[in-house]
């Protein structure tokens, strides 16, 4: 999803003081400013770019830029918080209508603003955090800033944001779950409809009109033709789909600033898209789903899935990984794979796939959005 970002994010834009009140986002400043003063942290700096990656001075604010371009977020230990984007100031008042920050900041060049910003609140000869900067902002911004805070402690803080997003609350809980309804409503729509003729581009315009009349603010769409030789994962294009060939479509959306992911099997036969299951497949799925517990090695969990699959006589696909934590970004810390030395902790949320080869269709796909619970996980897709 990350090669299909849009250049204007042109879904709904609001905020829904009840599904995510004020006092979510203070509750989150307390825990980020308790852990600033673990480190010694005068001043944080939560940097994000694009429509993936803007989790960071999101989590804290609410606040989204609509172009694919930089913002921050400047927290200091005491005091109110500062946001500045790249943009022209004219998206202010807008944007002030899905903020609860008062001061907001429009700069061509958001490195340039904050170093400003920090000379003017007499913050520069402070310890100073990054939190996304190093990972994300452009070089040249980011040595722009590291030359003019030479006389600064810089403190690499991105591990406090990222173990705080790790863990969701309720609140980011629910909108995950809007996010992932409106996912399971595209598939049950196209299931029901009737296609003379099935092209590719039709099916995205289908899916992307009911997706924003559901209220989605982003939707990535990849489809998979596997019994055409050779197949990828790929945007949709103007192809039709013949019948009785089996598609796979994998589909993101974002509900007020969080996501949900899955995917299906489809085969185009008798004029319907019919979903497409194997009860071996569906079986195998629902045991490393049960496998998926608090407190276990994420590498663990992947091995003892690789071993399953293995041992269910099926041909694992790993091009495309077995998944993801999800949330303020389609893909979020940690990782499913083999390397990953984190654990699974109570309120973490993920994509999970599977990605099987198929002697008659070439390939088989399943894919949720899971949520972890003290008991176990659960499917909200």
């Amino acid at each position: 999803m990350e090669t299909i970002q849009p250049n204007l994010k042109n879904g709904r834009n609001v905020w829904d003081r009840i599904n995510m009140p004020e006092e979510e986002f203070h509750r989150r400043i307390r825990n980020v400013r308790r852990e600033m003063k673990k480190e010694g942290i005068d001043v944080l700096i939560l940097y994000g770019y694009g429509f993936n990656e803007y989790g960071n001075y999101c989590y804290l604010s609410n606040f989204l830029v609509r172009l694919p371009r930089g913002a921050l977020m400047i927290l200091p230990f005491r005091g109110e918080p500062c946001l500045i984007f790249e943009g022209a100031s004219r998206g202010i008042p807008s944007f002030r209508k899905t903020t609860w920050v008062e001061e907001i900041r429009a700069s061509g060049d958001v490195s340039k603003e904050c170093l400003r910003y920090l000379e003017e609140k007499n913050l520069i000869n402070s310890n100073i955090g990054f939190a996304g900067i190093f990972e994300l902002m452009p070089y040249h911004q980011f040595e722009f800033l590291s030359e003019n805070l030479s006389h600064s402690k810089i403190i690499d803080a991105d591990h406090i944001i990222k173990r705080l997003r790790m863990v969701k609350s309720q609140r980011e809980v629910d909108q995950i779950r809007r996010s992932s309804r409106i996912i399971r409503n595209l598939f049950s729509i196209i299931t029901d409809i009737r296609f003379q003729t099935l092209n590719e581009r039709e099916l995205e315009a289908i899916l992307y009109r009911e997706a924003r009349l559901e209220g989605a603010e982003d939707i990535r769409i990849m489809i998979a033709r596997p019994m055409q030789v050779p197949w990828a994962f790929r945007p949709l294009e103007s192809m039709e789909v013949s019948p009785y060939e089996t598609i796979i479509l994998n589909i993101s959306v974002e509900y007020e600033r969080y996501w949900a992911e899955a995917a299906k099997t489809f085969i185009f036969r008798d004029l319907f898209l019919m979903e497409s299951k194997v009860e071996k497949l569906d079986i195998l799925y629902g045991k490393i789903i049960k496998n998926m517990k608090p407190d276990k090695l994420i590498s663990k969990f992947y091995e003892e899935s690789i071993s399953e699959i293995k041992n269910q006589g099926f041909s694992y696909i790993d091009e495309y990984g077995m998944g993801q934590a999800v949330g303020l970004s389609p893909n979020e810390f940690p990782i499913i794979n083999e390397r990953e030395i984190e654990v699974f902790k109570e309120g973490m949320t993920f994509s999970l796939r599977l990605l099987v080869k198929d002697d008659a269709t070439g390939a088989r796909m399943i894919g949720n959005t899971i949520y972890l619970t003290k008991k176990g996980a659960i499917i909200l897709t």
